[in-house]
């Protein structure tokens, strides 16, 4: 119950237009959080937990999900120090509220804009005389003053991309790249909190505590195999810096001429296509979970005051044996005040309710008030509740909800069109919702996306992979008759710097959450600095500290190595099972019965020794760990255009 208002309040104080209801959501989601942190410290509840999983014959009659569920509430009463005497149980909860205002603070002062850099004139000579730079040059010319460019904006990006003199890209680079000492004070309190939170616990450092019950130790194993790849990438870029600077060979690269030396190429799909309205690529989507599970998507009709704007979209979700499993609400469109970027969120997980006590519920509200209730409740759960063929129970249908910032159509300008790096946002969304509507799980808990931080990008990562194959582009076509485009793509060295340098802000992470956050004289930015001098392939620029607007530090405090991990795994799925018939239904259900149904209920090194038929990566061992490190570079190699 209280995840379930808890997940609400996250999703409205996130996507309601109303400042009213925002205002109120954060109250509700505050207090409750607070709430959960006081029962996570609950010495009743926690004896109780001890006393079955010390019972030999209660654990015999627990099924492995049961068992699995009642682990990680064990857990969460460990790491949240029930042991402790009360006063310093009541530090725990303390702790947990300055961590969660001060998490807020950082993510605030990490968007903030920058004070702009001073570029002169004669700096922007060579800026080629099209678009945006022909805008500078002409404003250079005619105001005959120095120009304030902004860290961030269009101008920004054009210095960064094609100002042949490095003059002005290092100017950029360093106001991009600046901090307040507010700023830097507010990510060290942060950090310290943190800190202080597991040595509470007994642990040694924020990060012993948080992976302990996660995948990867350390993301060391990724960084071993890429950096030599990286290392070839990087000269590369040095051999384009001396061409064009006529320089002596393998001038330094610097961090200002990644971009310049890099030119972006747009993402772009392998084969013609039609324009990508979102109702085609929805139309595609429902085409390849058709083939591969069996599951179709169908646009549904909402009730009046079912949704928060009247943009928001309702999709079914349908089984083509027992019909309707879920409900997927598509918030597609920016609008102001709605947050930027792309998210999932589960209002209404999936699990097993057939022992639920409706009566019990509402027991002692007065007879009126429980009939009242109870109809309401019985009409309601009767519409959100199936039964699972080869399942016993009855389940609750999951309900999430997909937030993007598309273009919204006009009456002038039509349906909005996708550009191609939309289309795999689309993709990744969709993952995480199908995790979600095919989880079929007893508990909540461990329902769908409810699994470790490791683990859970699997899903939406492999769908991006998907967009690699021109068999699958072809369901984008209602004729099927898309048509491969000429030529081939050729490797971008880039890919690999890029890959390093996420690895790089990984192993941050790790430094920002070890017990070094702890010392007096904890300096982020000498750390960031030495973290580069001792692993990084380009140099750290003195007065600079970007690592205040490194806002995963918040959100994924010491799990920043999830998204890379979980692309390793990804890699090899698609490879092993997908690549060579991307619509086989025999593969699919694989995925589907050994990874999605079970969400967190099952260890996922145990999922992934299933699914790719590895027994030896079973246990997690260091090797397993290793192992993934290699499959990482198999993806870095050999999937070129994967952006």
């Amino acid at each position: 119950m209280l995840c379930g208002v808890i997940d609400l309040a996250e999703l409205i104080r996130n996507a309601h237009p109303d400042p009213a209801w925002v205002e109120n959501a954060e109250i509700v989601y505050d207090n409750l959080c607070e709430f959960m942190n006081i029962l996570n410290t609950h010495v009743g509840l926690y004896e109780v937990l001890r006393d079955v999983l010390s019972d030999p014959e209660v654990l015999k009659s627990l099924g492995p999900e049961a068992h699995e569920t009642a682990q990680i509430f064990w857990r969460d009463f460990e790491k949240s120090g029930v042991n402790l005497p009360p006063e310093q149980r009541s530090r725990f909860v303390s702790l947990s509220s300055e961590i969660l205002a001060k998490g807020r603070e950082f993510l605030v002062e990490a968007s903030a804009a920058r004070p702009p850099a001073t570029i002169k004139p004669s700096e922007l000579q060579g800026l080629k005389d099209t678009g945006m730079g022909a805008r500078l040059r002409l404003q250079a010319k005619f105001t005959q003053r120095d120009l304030l460019v902004y860290p961030g904006s269009l101008q920004a990006q054009m210095i960064m991309h094609s100002a042949p003199q490095e003059e002005p890209r290092r100017k950029v680079y360093m106001a991009s790249n600046s901090s307040t000492p507010k700023q830097i004070d507010t990510l060290e309190r942060l950090l310290r909190a943190r800190g202080e939170l597991a040595r509470l616990v007994g642990k040694p450092s924020y990060a012993h505590m948080t992976l302990a019950d996660k995948m990867a130790k350390s993301p060391d194993a990724l960084m071993n195999y890429t950096r030599p790849y990286a290392r070839k990438a990087l000269l590369t870029l040095s051999q384009r810096k001396q061409a064009h600077l006529n320089t002596q060979p393998f001038p330094m690269i610097q961090a200002w001429d990644r971009d310049y030396y890099c030119p972006p190429e747009p993402p772009a799909p392998p084969i013609a296509l039609p324009p990508l309205t979102l109702g085609t690529v929805f139309m595609g989507l429902s085409r390849l979970f058709r083939n591969l599970y069996g599951i179709s998507l169908r646009l549904s009709d909402v009730a009046p005051g079912e949704v928060w704007h009247p943009g928001v979209r309702k999709l079914e979700v349908v089984d083509e044996e027992t019909g309707v499993i879920g409900w997927v609400y598509a918030d597609l469109f920016a609008r102001r005040g709605k947050p930027s970027g792309a998210a999932h969120y589960t209002v209404r997980c999936s699990r097993r309710v057939d022992d639920d006590d409706l009566e019990g519920d509402v027991a002692g509200l007065g007879r009126e008030e429980e009939n009242r209730l109870l109809q309401v409740s019985h009409t309601f759960e009767s519409m959100h509740r199936c039964r699972i063929p080869g399942q016993e129970g009855v389940y609750q249908r999951p309900v999430v909800v997909l937030l993007c910032e598309f273009t919204k159509p006009t009456a002038t300008g039509g349906p909005t069109i996708l550009a191609w790096h939309e289309v795999l946002t689309l993709f990744h969304e969709m993952g995480h919702a199908m995790h979600s509507m095919i989880g079929r799980t007893e508990y909540q808990n461990v329902s769908g996306t409810r699994c470790a931080t490791d683990f859970v990008e699997l899903p939406s990562i492999l769908m991006e992979h998907f967009l690699n194959s021109p068999t699958v582009l072809a369901l984008f076509d209602p004729d099927g008759n898309a048509i491969r485009r000429p030529g081939t793509h050729e490797e971008d060295p880039c890919r690999s710097i890029d890959t390093h340098t996420q690895i790089l802000l990984a192993s941050l992470d790790q430094i920002y959450h070890s017990a070094a956050a702890l010392n007096p004289i904890f300096d982020s930015t000498a750390a960031l600095a030495e973290m580069y001098k001792s692993k990084g392939l380009i140099p750290h620029m003195e007065g600079t500290s970007w690592q205040t607007q490194f806002g995963h530090l918040f959100g994924y405090g010491a799990t920043y190595y999830s998204y890379l991990f979980d692309r390793a795994i990804a890699s090899r799925v698609w490879r092993n099972l997908f690549s060579g018939d991307p619509l086989s239904r025999q593969m699919g259900e694989r995925f589907k019965s050994q990874v999605l149904r079970f969400g967190g209920a099952r260890d996922p090194w145990q999922m992934v020794s299933a699914v790719l038929c590895a027994p030896e990566m079973a246990n997690g061992d260091a090797e397993a760990m290793a192992e993934v490190g290699r499959w990482k570079i198999e993806d870095e190699v050999s999937i070129p255009g994967h952006h």
